[in-house]
């Protein structure tokens, strides 16, 4: 049985991160670029079908796009862990990952688009209450956005393989709680990256995606292990040390 990947519990900085993850890119492109085409084609996929068939059946089959999305994310986990990656591993993850990523996704939608009609009826309706209805929407739209950054990478992690969906959902939470500024401006910049590729539609198609999971990995992954040594030194009794 091969060993687990080490963890390591220095947290980069976000600036770091893209640094890090600009190299990344750029020596696994070979690999990455065609997972995030791989995730574009679905995207014009459920495109076409909402254009063509029924904006409701595209909203039905938009929680399919986390199937290759599932794939994207693992290879940049596999990236930032150190481990050998060879485009494969795409389809390897899509197997293993296909429940919670389906559940993880139609979840996604669901509040998502719950949020953006509030924000739209919010406005709408006007007044104080509307505009406050409409921010309180806004920031769960926020909260969901950020909180999914750090999800992804926990769900795929190599070094976290044995645990429950339930139990990655609950660190991922904890690690965006305990530093929230961060994350904030993790989730900011990586929406802005977002926002630019969707202008520049062949961007998302291509690039975005991949580099955007190696960000969110690079950040998220050290700083759920920082979060669990802290915490499983703080349930040691008087005297004990952690064995690194």
């Amino acid at each position: 049985m091969s060993e687990a990947p080490a963890r390591t519990h220095r947290v980069p900085t976000v600036r770091a991160a893209f640094r890090a993850a600009g190299v990344d890119f750029y020596y696994q492109s070979i690999r990455l670029v065609p997972a995030n085409v791989a995730w574009g084609a679905g995207l014009l996929g459920i495109f076409a079908v909402g254009m063509w068939l029924s904006p409701t059946i595209g909203l039905v089959l938009a929680p399919l796009l986390a199937l290759p999305f599932v794939g994207v994310v693992r290879l940049a986990a596999q990236i930032v862990r150190g481990g050998d990656v060879v485009l494969s591993d795409m389809a390897t993850a899509i197997r293993a990952y296909a429940t919670p990523a389906l559940v993880a996704g139609a979840i996604t939608v669901v509040a998502a688009v719950v949020a953006a009609t509030n924000v739209i009826a919010g406005i709408a309706g006007g007044g104080p209450i509307g505009l406050a209805f409409a921010t309180l929407a806004a920031w769960g739209l926020a909260a969901l956005w950020i909180v999914g950054l750090a999800f992804w990478p926990l769900l795929v992690d190599p070094a976290r393989e044995p645990l429950a969906l339930s139990t990655r959902a609950r660190l991922a939470c904890l690690v965006v709680l305990a530093a929230p500024l961060r994350f904030a401006l993790l989730g900011a910049a990586l929406a802005a990256i977002t926002i630019v590729s969707a202008v520049a539609f062949a961007a998302l198609l291509s690039v975005s995606v991949a580099f955007s999971a190696l960000v969110a990995c690079r950040v998220t992954l050290p700083a759920a292990d920082e979060l669990e040594a802290r915490l499983a030194a703080s349930t040691l009794p008087t005297g004990a040390t952690v064995r690194a």
